[in-house]
């Protein structure tokens, strides 16, 4: 009889521990990448595309924590050129990048770039400055449900035919707490 009683304060005085102790004791961090590919095919000197991205579909770490996410956090954007079929003088004159709730509304810009010659990007990853604005807005999209989002991509080009693959890599933190 002592056994027991001794137990029970151990296993309550554990359940007191546990519930006293930081929420972020159990909390998970993984780092992971997700991208989104542009196939741009125009005779138009001017490039407007859109893409719905669920992230949830895209990717495992997404879909497993779900609404147990607690935090994202981007560290950093890349992009490069998959393929390209144009002169060694075709440049992107301006290019920019924006995220978007799921329905196109309150679009905020994530990345610009002015002045790049297309085939010295080819196969060449190249780390993008990013704009705060845009990222906070891709960090909220990324942690809700149903993780979301609308990518808006503008782009103008000095020659015509326009006829390259762009990809965008958004390497990012993810806290999530299984235990919530």
């Amino acid at each position: 009889m002592k056994k027991f009683k001794i137990l029970t304060a151990v296993v309550l005085s554990g359940f007191l521990l546990l519930q006293a102790c930081d929420d972020d004791l159990f909390d998970v961090t993984e780092t992971f990448s997700f991208e989104q590919e542009f196939v741009v095919l125009s005779e138009d000197s001017s490039i407007d595309l859109s893409s719905l991205f669920n992230l949830s579909q895209e990717n495992d770490l997404i879909n497993k924590y779900g609404s147990k996410i607690k935090r994202i956090e981007v560290q950093g954007v890349k992009y490069w050129l998959t393929s390209f079929n144009g002169t060694e003088d075709q440049m992107l004159n301006t290019l920019q990048l924006q995220v978007a709730n799921p329905d196109g509304s309150d679009a905020r810009t994530m990345v610009q770039l002015e002045n790049i010659a297309l085939h010295q990007v080819i196969n060449n990853p190249v780390n993008l400055p990013i704009d705060t604005e845009g990222v906070s807005k891709l960090e909220d999209l990324v942690k809700v449900q149903p993780h979301t989002l609308m990518y808006f991509l503008d782009a103008g080009i000095n020659e015509t035919p326009a006829d390259f693959t762009i990809v965008f890599e958004v390497t990012a933190k993810m806290t999530a707490n299984p235990l919530n």
